[in-house]
């Protein structure tokens, strides 16, 4: 019988904090997120902080880095905005605050529903060459954009690498495209709930364009672990979805 080695999982997708709007069976507290992780399995997980979403990037990126100063398995994400109101330091600045922090993704929220502003060129352009050129990578909810809007950023920014998450099971007639036309466009596990759908971009991408991801609080960590455990794949594109490719993804990051 062969030995199947037990599967580290890296979730690059947490959050935690009060929310405007809590779903059942949700939860807020970080110690919460961290007894949940040792529940399903969970190694370690990028985190950011819910007032940086639904109040102020700078504030809640603040909130983050002092609470999860205690829990080892925590990674920080920071969200980041344009700086041209001043409500957000300019690149070079926050490139600068990101090293001293050992910050190494960043995620946006750039809808209507959230901050509301555009990510094009002529407004969140310099800070997206700033993230180009460190090598450091963006995760960017599916409802926060729009897939021309999407092709735009990886076209004129082409060596970023994005992380596309909350994904759904009717995606994959323009994600095929998206993922054959950027060799840096990364997919979020939790929301893509297609019949062998995982299995498919393994044959016809590769298992290291998967990230495994949870969602938590909002969504399910224990389904998310159950869709890489079962997935038919093999044990090496499981480690590689589950942990390695998200390691890899961080260590890439370039400071100087």
């Amino acid at each position: 019988m062969e030995y199947m080695e037990e599967i580290k999982y890296f979730d690059c997708d947490c959050s935690f904090g009060m929310r405007s709007v809590r779903y059942p069976g949700s939860f807020y507290k970080v110690q919460d997120l961290v007894d949940r992780m040792k529940r399903y399995g969970i190694d370690k997980a990028l985190v950011y902080h819910s007032m940086a979403r639904e109040y102020n990037p700078e504030v809640g990126n603040r909130m983050l880095t002092e609470e999860i100063k205690r829990y080892p398995s925590l990674v920080p994400v920071w969200a980041v905005m344009p700086h041209q109101t001043d409500e957000f330091p300019p690149p070079h600045d926050l490139i600068r605050q990101m090293k001293q922090n050992n910050v190494r993704m960043v995620t946006m929220f750039p809808a209507g529903a959230d901050q509301a502003y555009s990510m094009a060129e002529w407004n969140c352009g310099e800070l997206l060459c700033a993230l180009e050129e460190h090598r450091i990578p963006l995760l960017l909810g599916m409802e926060q954009t729009s897939w021309n809007e999407l092709y735009e950023l990886l076209s004129r920014h082409s060596g970023l690498n994005v992380v596309l998450t909350n994904g759904n099971y009717r995606i994959d007639r323009n994600l095929y495209a998206m993922l054959e036309k950027s060799d840096h466009l990364f997919l979020e596990t939790y929301g893509y709930k297609v019949y062998g759908g995982i299995e498919q971009i393994c044959r016809k991408f590769g298992a290291h364009r998967l990230i495994y991801g949870s969602g938590m609080p909002v969504f399910s960590g224990s389904a998310a672990v159950s869709m890489i455990a079962y997935a038919q794949i093999g044990e090496e594109e499981k480690q590689m979805i589950a942990y390695k490719n998200l390691k890899a993804l961080l260590e890439g990051v370039k400071w100087e």
